[in-house]
């Protein structure tokens, strides 16, 4: 439970495809099934019509939806920042569903004239609220895992032509000669030889760009994101090794395991041996067995 969830669940993209399925997923399944039996609990008065269900759900799946579009943008700020855990992450979703209880008890409380008490509906609306939600969390985790899985694979397999081949660069010179860095604004910012390229180091909204130049180590500080980087330059052989590591497959002459944990030592004797989370550890590890 402390271990970092994976970072496709804090992708922006993956975010928001999740509140859209979330939004029409629920809307549709009140709709069409009734699930709960979700008109008597909504309001004392059962006798509502089809069209009124329909705008007394869409009014509570809206509602629910902004929550969770706040609640997402709020994770999505912190997520270079905080260590969201698998424990966080619950309790993360556990506090968003309490809100939306809350939302929904004041809505048929007042909005719908229930006469039950308000602390009658909420632990009701909690229950209901968290089975409703139980099957798009989990289609969406299942599809973002399999679709990260796949591109894992991709970047292995190309990665692996580069391994096999120690004359790629020779064969391609004018492709993988160089490698170009943009910010996030799209402005070239900085552009060296492959293989002069270490590593480069998550700084919370920048990344640091280790390189050799003139027979030593320079540092660039460039405004981008370690997923970003991660995407743009899935053709190289970059590979992720940790949360805030993304290492030159090239320059690594070393893979090992000690007490603290396993370790990447580089090409270059003053740099520092970057550590191998459990995260990426399988991807890593395959590099090297196969």
């Amino acid at each position: 439970m402390q271990s970092p969830i994976p970072s496709f669940l804090l992708n922006k993209k993956n975010t928001i495809l999740l509140l859209v399925f979330v939004f029409f997923f629920s809307l549709l399944f009140l709709n069409i099934y009734h699930p709960f039996n979700s008109i008597s609990w909504m309001a004392n008065d059962s006798n509502l019509t089809d069209t009124q269900y329909f705008v007394v759900t869409l009014i509570i799946v809206s509602c629910g939806l902004a929550v969770l579009s706040f609640s997402r943008l709020i994770m999505y700020l912190l997520r270079n920042r905080v260590k969201i855990t698998y424990l966080a992450y619950s309790i993360w979703i556990f506090g968003e569903i309490l809100v939306m209880s809350v939302i929904y008890a004041l809505v048929v409380k007042i909005g719908l004239t229930d006469a039950r008490d308000f602390f009658d509906i909420a632990p009701l609306a909690m229950i209901y609220i968290t089975l409703s939600l139980l099957l798009p969390y989990l289609v969406s985790w299942l599809y973002f895992s399999l679709q990260d899985k796949k591109i894992h694979l991709a970047q292995l397999v190309q990665m692996s032509k580069y391994i096999d081949e120690e004359s790629y660069f020779a064969i391609q010179p004018d492709k993988y000669n160089l490698i170009h860095f943009h910010d996030d604004k799209g402005t070239l910012r900085l552009s060296i030889k492959f293989h002069n390229l270490f590593y480069i180091e998550s700084s919370d909204n920048y990344v640091n760009i280790y390189y050799e130049s003139k027979g030593r180590i320079t540092r660039f500080l460039l405004r981008k994101s370690m997923k970003s980087i991660e995407e743009l330059y899935s053709e190289y052989p970059l590979v992720r090794c940790h949360r805030s590591y993304i290492v030159n497959v090239n320059k690594v002459k070393v893979l090992r395991k000690d007490k603290e944990g396993l370790f990447l030592d580089l090409d270059y004797l003053d740099l520092p041996k970057l550590p191998i989370s459990k995260t990426y550890s399988d991807q890593v590890l395959g590099l090297f067995n196969q």
